[in-house]
């Protein structure tokens, strides 16, 4: 019973802590793991690869958070607690709204961050600093979009109330495709940077 009350308060916070965590391992753990060593030096090279990488991605970011509102208005998903979605009887919120796009713009930088850890795994791999084979640019900055939106959308459709089984289909797809967009995100954060000549 203790058990059931803790996680039913655990779970409206549940993406938000789950992203941290996954983005605190990614930035503390992988470098050092990757380098073979914990030193002011590794995450001094992840610090300056994150600032890049989330300046680079801001942007889309605020175009996710804002651009995706039709998602919480169709009440088919949102990046924010279900909850904020408003039911058929009620009106929309402006305050519901503000919290899906800040959650959307907090989880596409978490995602660029992830992914950006993914660019430092390949540069260390390419100079031979790893063991870790080369394996291209794609597929390791890929991996961080596609670790944090999994994690988002299963966590996601935990929170809503009943549980998977009691899920529409639009709730499940409107999810999926808010995730897709977290997906790309360290893609597209390398695309802003590349674009401007780096």
């Amino acid at each position: 019973m203790a058990l059931q009350r803790s996680v039913g308060r655990f779970r409206p916070y549940s993406v938000p802590v789950c992203l941290f965590v996954v983005v605190a391992v990614a930035v503390l753990l992988v470098p050092p793991l990757v380098l073979g060593e914990a030193s002011g030096r590794t995450y001094a090279l992840t610090a300056a690869v994150l600032i890049v990488a989330i300046s680079s991605v801001l942007p889309y970011a605020v175009a996710v958070g804002v651009l995706t509102v039709p998602f919480l208005y169709a009440g088919v998903g949102s990046y924010a607690d279900p909850g904020v979605i408003p039911a058929s009887e009620e009106s929309f919120s402006v305050m519901g709204a503000l919290r899906h796009i800040v959650a959307g713009i907090s989880y596409v930088v978490a995602a660029a961050a992830v992914g950006a850890v993914g660019i430092g795994i390949d540069f260390a791999a390419s100079s031979g600093s790893t063991p870790l084979p080369r394996v291209g640019f794609p597929p390791f900055l890929a991996l961080g979009g596609a670790i944090v939106a999994s994690v988002f959308v299963a966590v996601q459709l935990w929170r809503y109330d009943g549980g998977f089984g009691d899920l529409d289909h639009g709730s499940v797809l409107g999810t999926v495709a808010l995730g897709a967009l977290l997906a790309v995100s360290p893609l597209v954060a390398l695309w802003v940077f590349g674009s401007f000549g780096f």
